[in-house]
């Protein structure tokens, strides 16, 4: 079987267990998210010769008024544990999509997006249900710029937090994938700042490499190189690829020192209720990173210390996740 014939009998698989288990009473909606919105999975390469999906499965579960949540979180656990993959199904309010909110049960249309709103619209598409997301439009200049800093600041969180409680057999092939990751997030930031970003990674490939001599004078002259060994690594299904960790904190830098230039101060997307659940969930963890802006702290505590390849990196990438992820 070939890669499109496993990804298309996988989703069917996926909507045949979602309708057992009540799917058509619960739900409005089902849309495919992330890597697999945009049909581009990782898979890695075996010496047997077989492809192994490395990629979670990213679906957008939408459900009406009447639906309860509990009764989508039940849904949720019930289909994710039929399937080997990774599933991340997360249930998303019929008003949010409707409204293009960010969040679920925000009371107005935000004036700035996230990039997952963005990606959402441009980057995804609906296998099952009413196709709300083809008939609304979610420009780039709608996007939140701070939104660039948080994808780089979550990549580093991901990469320090997986490293570190991976299982042993897992932990070589999912460091080089999420310090892959990094390199990728480094360029979307770039293109959002830039208003060049699309949702497909192969858009971006082709977006930075009409810019290299811009790229070039923000990263250094090997980056554009390195991050097309990542591309084929992470994008091409080639072989695993790991990028040095003295190079990959130059890069970081680099676009740190972008981003500072260029001015990224507060997050401009968050809604009343996730700044609740954040500050909740941060009282319970310490308030070790100041009672005023503590996300963005955190975030770009992050950046500041992968940098600096500092002895506290693993105790803030332990607190983003409790508190921010």
């Amino acid at each position: 079987m070939d890669k499109k014939q496993y990804e298309e009998q996988l989703i069917a698989n996926i909507i045949t267990s979602l309708e057992k288990h009540g799917a058509k009473g619960l739900l409005s909606s089902v849309i495919m998210t992330g890597s697999f919105g945009r049909k581009e999975p990782t898979y890695e390469h075996r010496d047997d010769g077989k492809l192994v999906l490395k990629s979670d499965v990213e679906i957008a579960l939408v459900y009406p008024s009447f639906t309860k949540k509990a009764d989508v979180d039940s849904l949720i656990e019930s289909v994710s544990s039929e399937f080997k993959e990774e599933l991340n199904l997360m249930g998303i309010t019929e008003k949010r999509v409707r409204n293009a909110y960010n969040f679920n049960f925000s009371l107005k249309v935000p004036e700035y997006k996230t990039i997952f709103t963005y990606d959402l619209f441009n980057g995804s598409y609906t296998v099952w249900g009413t196709d709300f997301i083809g008939s609304i439009s979610v420009p780039l200049e709608s996007c939140d710029i701070y939104e660039a800093k948080r994808l780089v600041a979550n990549r580093i969180g991901e990469l320090v937090y997986n490293e570190k409680n991976a299982e042993k057999d897992q932990k070589e092939y999912l460091r080089k994938q999420w310090k892959g990751k990094l390199v990728l997030a480094m360029v979307s930031g770039w293109l959002i700042c830039e208003k060049q970003y699309v949702s497909s990674y192969h858009g971006q490939y082709d977006a930075i490499h009409k810019k290299e001599k811009a790229v070039k004078e923000i990263f250094g002259k090997e980056f554009i190189n390195e991050y097309e060994k990542v591309f084929m690594f992470l994008r091409e299904d080639g072989q695993t690829y790991e990028v040095a960790d003295n190079k990959l904190r130059g890069y970081v830098k680099a676009i740190n020192t972008y981003f500072r230039d260029f001015g990224i101060g507060m997050p401009r997307v968050n809604s009343l209720s996730r700044n609740l659940k954040y500050f909740m969930k941060y009282v319970k963890n310490g308030m070790g990173y100041g009672l005023v802006g503590f996300e963005n702290n955190i975030l770009q505590g992050l950046i500041d210390e992968y940098c600096e390849s500092s002895d506290g990196l693993e105790k803030t990438a332990d607190t983003w996740h409790k508190v921010i992820y």
